[in-house]
């Protein structure tokens, strides 16, 4: 990712109180007081997006390339969330608090290998950890299969 390129990553995560940087083959996001990083198993990211979006939610994400593909979403209320992040572990959910380093898959071509975001739409707040607790459980309650892939 080139310097310019890196600058909105780097503003949108001054506002949100965390920091981004990058070596050749390592992500480190160093997650504010109160906040964190929760990444979802595919089947439920797409299906929470889909909540998020339906319900006018937004907030910053980190996409990060490569054949798989993953999604960390900033989150906020982690010291008050006990119950939703277990129900999220329980789901899949990786929770990363405090510095997380995280692979970076080979770049190809001009494809960046992460990209940072605000979220979408006329609200760009951080949503609190139990908003996507609950979006996960509307999710696996009325997808007509109920993700039952998941645990």
């Amino acid at each position: 990712m080139t310097s310019t390129a890196a600058a909105e990553p780097a503003a949108t995560a001054n506002r949100f109180d965390w920091s981004i940087s990058h070596a050749d083959d390592t992500l480190v996001v160093t997650f504010g007081v109160e906040r964190a990083g929760i990444e979802l198993p595919a089947p439920l990211r797409i299906g929470v997006e889909l909540f998020f979006q339906d319900n006018g939610l937004s907030g910053p994400t980190i996409a990060i390339g490569g054949p798989v593909g993953r999604h960390i979403r900033l989150v906020t209320g982690i010291s008050k969330a006990d119950r939703a992040i277990e129900y999220l572990q329980h789901c899949g959910a990786v929770l990363h608090v405090g510095r997380a380093e995280l692979p970076l898959p080979p770049v190809s071509g001009l494809d960046p290998a992460w990209s940072a975001g605000g979220g979408h739409g006329h609200r760009h707040r951080i949503p609190p950890l139990v908003a996507v607790a609950a979006a996960v459980r509307a999710v696996r309650l009325y997808t007509p299969d109920g993700l039952q892939q998941l645990p």
